[in-house]
C-alpha cells in the first residue's frame, strides 16, 4: 500500500506533531484493511485511513429479551441499491427529522460504494434502511435510517444488529459501522457484540 501524511490540516501541540495518514491499496484486499483498522473514504480515488473503528463481532452478540422480541416481529430484505427513490425519500426525511447534515455524504457514497440495502419492515411498513457494503469476508456499514416514531424498538442500534444477523447468515463474522469514540458516536460502543480498533489491535467493550 501507499502511505500518504497529509500536512494540510496539521498541528503542534505539547511538542508533538499530528496529521492525517492515508493509504492507496495498491493490491491489499478490502477484508486485510478493515481487519487493520483502516477505513475507506467517500472521496475519489478510494483513500483508506485510520480511525478508532468499531466492529460488531456476530460471535460475542447476546441479545436481550426486548431485542429478540423486536427481531421475532420483523422482516428484513436485502436488496441492491440502485437509486431507489423511495430509499432516497426515506433516508432525506429521516435526515431533515434529526436535523442531520449528511445529504452530501449520502449522495457521495452512492456514487461510490457498491451498495447494497437491508430493509425492515413490521406489519407491512418499511421502518428502516441500513446501506451497505458486502465484501467477501466482511461486512461495511455506511449509514442507517429509521422511523423515529418507534422508539420501542431501538431501530438506531437494532439496525446495525440485524445487519450483523444478516452478516451471520452469510457466515460472514464482522460487520464494521466506520468511527465511534466517547464524544463522537458514543453508542457504537455500547453495542453488544462491539470491538474496537485501538492502533494495534480489536479490543472488545463489553469488558
Amino acid at each position: 500500500m501507499k502511505i500518504i501524511f497529509d500536512h494540510s490540516h496539521g498541528h503542534i501541540i505539547n511538542n508533538r506533531v499530528f496529521c492525517e495518514a492515508f493509504v492507496l491499496p495498491e493490491g491489499e484486499s478490502e477484508d486485510f484493511l478493515l481487519e487493520n483498522g483502516w477505513l475507506p473514504s467517500v472521496q475519489p480515488p478510494i483513500y483508506w485511513y485510520q480511525s478508532q473503528s468499531i466492529r460488531i463481532n456476530s460471535d460475542k452478540v447476546s441479545l436481550k429479551r426486548k431485542q429478540r422480541n423486536t427481531f421475532s416481529n420483523v422482516k428484513c430484505e436485502v436488496f441492491d441499491y440502485n437509486r431507489q427513490k423511495e430509499v432516497d425519500s426515506f433516508f432525506f426525511n429521516f435526515f431533515d427529522t434529526k436535523d442531520l447534515e449528511l445529504e452530501e455524504f449520502y449522495n457521495k457514497n452512492s456514487s461510490f460504494f457498491n451498495l447494497k440495502v437491508l430493509s425492515v419492515s413490521l406489519k407491512g411498513e418499511i421502518i428502516a434502511y441500513t446501506r451497505f457494503v458486502q465484501y467477501e469476508n466482511s461486512l461495511l456499514g455506511v449509514e442507517s435510517s429509521y422511523k423515529p416514531n418507534l422508539p420501542k424498538h431501538s431501530l438506531g442500534i437494532n439496525s446495525i444488529l440485524l445487519l450483523s444477523q444478516y452478516g451471520k447468515s452469510q457466515n460472514i463474522k464482522y460487520t464494521y459501522i466506520y468511527e465511534g469514540y466517547k464524544d463522537l458516536f458514543p453508542h457504537k460502543l455500547s453495542i453488544t457484540g462491539s470491538e474496537y480498533w485501538e492502533g494495534e489491535k480489536w479490543i472488545s467493550t463489553n469488558i
